[in-house]
């Protein structure tokens, strides 16, 4: 039999593997992107991938990138 502090794990797991948090990245000419997730950088190519606020995945120069700006976490179910 499950004890309540398991049961209560497993919910909050269970909750939590919805969740994403929206990022926002302004570029050098201000425009505004919002994101799924925390985009990534790579150093060595010099791009950063992102998912649009549709799911797709995106790529921009890291360069044109000047600030980015975390948002607000959502459920995703």
């Amino acid at each position: 039999m499950l004890k309540r502090h398991h049961l209560a794990l497993i919910l909050l797991t269970t909750l939590l593997s919805g969740c994403t948090t929206a990022y926002t990245m302004t570029t050098r000419t201000g425009k505004t992107i919002d994101t799924q997730g925390k985009p990534v950088a790579d150093a060595a190519t010099g791009l950063t991938t992102y998912a649009d606020t549709f799911g797709y995945q995106r790529v921009i120069n890291t360069s044109e990138i000047v600030q980015t700006t975390k948002g607000k976490t959502t459920m995703d179910w």
